[in-house]
């Protein structure tokens, strides 16, 4: 004979049952309350509505809710794999224009050209912070972009040192240094670029390296951003520039 649902509950009064006892149980036994309808009953289950449900609602519910959940998490997923997908083949697209390019004023022209396309960006340019008068270069008719070091490291302060990738905003002198000619420039990625043999390049080197994007969208290159691509792109320009000035 089958034991009383009740009868069968009052001889567990004596275990010291606790909440988790009791979940863990009902966990491995998900029929229980199939064949104990009797204690339906007897359940007093939370809900918001104020309105009394069924054990069966409320499983639903929560699997309803639990579902929706996962789906946004599938959701976000699948756009942040389709954005780094396509910002892979901005990237893989500018590094093979990169190692192309036979000159410095190549590469700077190509820098300025295609980065603007490929970023959304409103202007690019690679800078060259340098010792030297400027003056006498751009006389030799030098279409590098130029920018006096000194004046450059007064100027960026603690981002001239960075060894990443800054995104964000600038101030009235930083947007200024960069872009003269432009009142309208709002966010930057600012590329440093470095070598580890600088002294080796310094005689051959024009200046110290800077890759700038710039936008005049307010947020378009933000705190947010991952800059594990524009890390990537400086890296291969330090590369491809120590290769086009050392040739032994």
């Amino acid at each position: 004979m089958k034991p009383n649902s009740q009868n069968s509950l009052a001889k567990t009064d004596d275990l010291n049952l606790d909440d988790e006892s009791v979940a863990k149980y009902l966990m491995e036994r998900p029929e229980f309350f199939a064949t104990h309808e009797d204690l339906l009953l007897s359940l007093n289950i939370p809900h918001k509505s104020g309105q009394a449900i069924s054990l069966l609602e409320r499983q639903v519910s929560l699997l309803r809710r639990r579902n929706d959940e996962t789906q946004d998490q599938i959701q976000s997923f699948v756009e942040n794999a389709k954005e780094n997908d396509e910002l892979f083949e901005k990237t893989r697209t500018i590094v093979l224009n990169i190692i192309n390019t036979v000159s410095l004023e190549d590469l700077s022209s190509l820098v300025e050209e295609t980065l603007e396309k490929e970023f959304d960006a409103s202007c690019s340019k690679l800078f060259f912070a340098t010792d030297d008068e400027i003056k006498e270069i751009e006389e030799n008719e030098s279409t590098l972009f130029l920018l006096p070091l000194e004046l450059t490291r007064k100027v960026l302060g603690k981002l001239f040192q960075r060894k990443r990738a800054y995104c964000g905003s600038l101030n009235a002198d930083q947007a200024t240094l960069f872009f003269p000619e432009s009142n309208k420039i709002s966010s930057v990625a600012i590329i440093p670029i470095h070598f580890h043999d600088e002294n080796k390049l310094k005689a051959k080197l024009p200046g110290i390296p800077l890759l700038v994007v710039a936008s005049n969208k307010d947020k378009h290159f933000n705190s947010s951003l991952d800059t594990l691509f524009l890390d990537f792109i400086g890296e291969i320009l330090s590369a491809h520039i120590r290769s086009l000035l050392i040739t032994d």
